[in-house]
């Protein structure tokens, strides 16, 4: 009888190790998930602030080319709307991605309309899945 009930506890302490042990496994993963999504969401804002600097930047790029009169970047083309591509940052046509000024990881493009004597540039910026678009408007 006495070896019986010893059995039975040396059973039950087996049973509720094995499933403290799977407690403490999800507990891990649980955690491990959460860090993964974490870090996600740090890349993404990090993303979203590369983007966004290189809006800025390539918005100064071109604003520095309206006042120098010069297209310094050399995008000029005849089928741009800006025959002579001052105030355009890499504005091709075809479209070419390759040629797009760098930041990094993040990527510029910026149009420019003019209107009379007011010049509108549109700066998108990009980095991973990251948009972020400048608009200014700048009057002689």
């Amino acid at each position: 009888m006495m070896r019986e009930r010893c059995d039975r506890r040396r059973g039950i302490t087996a049973v509720v190790m094995v499933v403290v042990l799977l407690i403490i496994d999800v507990i891990v993963i649980g955690m491990v998930l959460s860090g993964a999504r974490h870090h996600e969401l740090t890349v993404g804002r990090m993303d979203t602030i590369q983007a966004f600097y290189a809006a800025e930047a390539g918005a100064n790029m071109a604003i520095r080319e309206l006042q120098v009169d010069d297209d310094e970047d050399g995008d000029a083309d005849p089928s741009n709307p800006i025959p002579d591509g001052v105030g355009t940052i890499s504005f091709d046509d075809p479209v070419d991605d390759a040629n797009d000024p760098s930041f990094g990881s993040a990527q510029v493009v910026v149009t420019a309309v003019i209107a009379g004597t007011k010049t509108t540039l549109t700066s998108e910026g990009r980095s991973g899945t990251a948009r972020r678009t400048i608009e200014a408007v700048l009057e002689e």
